[in-house]
């Protein structure tokens, strides 16, 4: 039974030695010229935030180019836009919907389903990435104004468009800086 016991703690040692050793999500970082390339385009007010939208998957940490920064940015924009879609749907689902509110929410969740499709990284390879994130910006700005005409007022849907629109603006910055590289 003492043995068993030595042979765990050994097993342990050498487990937290080996996860002490890799470095942690916080310690990874993108290389410091992709970050500053990308966000000193963007829109989003302070740099730090910017960072942490760049670096919030985990597959971002990874990268070694600005096209793979760019990837990575298309593909959170693109979930942020299907968890927006999503969030609109799930509000219909309250009873306590009026029906001018439920129109417009309809009409946000149908816009940003559409805006999915938009945001692909096939349009990265072909150069029409930031066209695509301009429809896709198109379809969440008629939304905010579908929204403003039904006077829906309320603070889950302004919270969810703001942070669909920074992730927008992360992506929108990622894909320019490789569309159109310094020279």
């Amino acid at each position: 039974m003492g043995s068993r016991n030595t042979s765990f703690l050994f097993f342990a040692a050498i487990a937290l030695f080996l996860f002490l050793q890799f470095p942690s999500q916080t310690e990874a970082t993108i290389p410091a010229e992709l970050v500053s390339k990308v966000c000193a385009q963007s829109e989003i007010h302070s740099y730090e935030t910017c960072v942490k939208f760049l670096t919030a998957s985990p597959k971002s940490l990874m990268v070694s180019s600005a096209k793979a920064v760019a990837e990575n940015a298309l593909d959170m924009a693109r979930r942020k836009t299907t968890d927006a879609s999503c969030f609109f749907a799930a509000l219909l689902k309250r009873k306590d919907m009026n029906p001018a509110s439920k129109a417009a929410l309809e009409s946000c969740s149908s816009l940003f389903k559409q805006s999915v499709t938009f945001i692909s990284l096939d349009g990265l390879s072909g150069g029409t990435a930031s066209l695509d994130l301009h429809s896709a910006l198109d379809k969440a700005t008629l939304c905010k104004s579908k929204l403003s005409a039904a006077h829906v007022s309320i603070k889950s849907v302004s919270d969810k468009l703001e942070e669909w629109g920074n992730f927008y603006s992360v992506a929108s910055a990622a894909v320019y800086a490789v569309e159109n590289p310094e020279p």
